[in-house]
């Protein structure tokens, strides 16, 4: 799960991924500080440390969900 430290939904996303672990799921989750919601989706913010190391996360996950 990846959320900005300023993203409106912030505390769920967290909450919701401390439940996941509750209940045996394997989760990671990045906070990334000082960026909204969107972050990795709005061009302006696109060249940002936060948002190349967003996509790269999200990549490198599926790329070992899909090849394990």
């Amino acid at each position: 799960m990846i959320v900005g430290e300023a993203d409106v939904l912030r505390d769920e996303v967290e909450a919701y991924a401390a439940e996941l672990r509750s209940a045996g799921v394997p989760v990671t989750a990045v906070r990334f500080q000082g960026i909204i919601h969107d972050f990795v989706m709005l061009d302006a913010l696109r060249d940002t440390h936060a948002a190349r190391t967003a996509t790269r996360l999200a990549s490198e996950f599926l790329h070992d969900a899909l090849h394990p």
